[in-house]
């Protein structure tokens, strides 16, 4: 099943959150619906943290349906990243290096420049469970964030890597078709094959990482790959184990 075809679009001009607001209206969607803001005010991030949107950059959420067990609603995660990861190689030229960073953000040049949010809920009215997944891209500008221990990458956007603005609705244009063409050769029978082209277009095996944990630990060591759920596989000097949350810096 190819949830993103001939999905609903719904632009508003301002809006909290993205997905704030389609949790607020989603007894009204029966099927994949976007709702894009041209200007979001409290932008969420992963674990509580604020996602900065200036206006003329990319915020939109899109609900849809899996009938994927809920254990693997996460892997949507990295489907939504590969079909972002591609849209922005069409934008760029070759010669720019675009990363997606685990478990959910996409780096160019090192630089965080979108990252994804997934919330499940119920209530639809079908009474079926619904996958949200927020998306928010600097298209146009960045926010000039500190860095910090906990926050080691800088943030950039892709207006720095060409030479022109990128308009909102060309952005999406082309994001929807790749997530339609990506829902047409991975399908939720096959879901779990994501995990191989989201490696592909990650950071090479073998790169040294930093890893910190919600109790705000830090470990280092080195990255194995993903294994087969989506957890990052690490080699630490006690030996390999696997993460399934925590913030990942590569390049330290």
């Amino acid at each position: 099943m190819n949830h993103f075809i001939d999905s609903d679009v719904i632009w508003l001009e301002s809006v909290d959150s993205t997905n704030e607001e389609i949790k607020r209206r989603i007894k009204e969607f029966t099927k994949p619906t976007w709702i894009i803001a041209r200007k979001q005010l409290q932008g969420k991030g992963r674990n509580g943290n604020t996602w900065f949107s200036n206006s003329g950059n990319f915020s939109g959420s899109i609900i849809f349906f899996p009938t994927v067990e809920h254990t693997y609603l996460h892997l949507y995660g990295f489907f939504v990243g590969v079909a972002l990861y591609n849209t922005i190689k069409e934008l760029v030229t070759n010669d720019v290096d675009i990363r997606l960073k685990w478990p959910n953000d996409l780096m160019v040049e090192n630089c965080k420049v979108a990252g994804i949010l997934l919330e499940s809920v119920q209530g639809s009215i079908h009474h079926k469970s619904g996958l949200i997944v927020g998306i928010g891209v600097n298209i146009n500008s960045s926010p000039r964030l500190k860095t910090n221990l906990e926050r080691r990458y800088e943030t950039e956007c892709l207006a720095s890597f060409i030479d022109y603005k990128i308009n909102q609705s060309i952005f999406f244009s082309e994001f929807n078709y790749q997530l339609v063409k990506l829902g047409s050769n991975i399908t939720e029978e096959n879901l779990c094959l994501i995990l191989n082209l989201w490696q592909a277009r990650s950071y090479d095996k073998g790169s040294e990482v930093i890893i910190s944990n919600n109790k705000g630990e830090i470990n280092s060591g080195t990255f194995l790959g993903l294994d087969e759920i989506g957890g990052l596989i690490l080699r630490e000097n006690t030996g390999v184990k696997k993460i399934y949350s925590g913030d990942v810096y590569f390049g330290s």
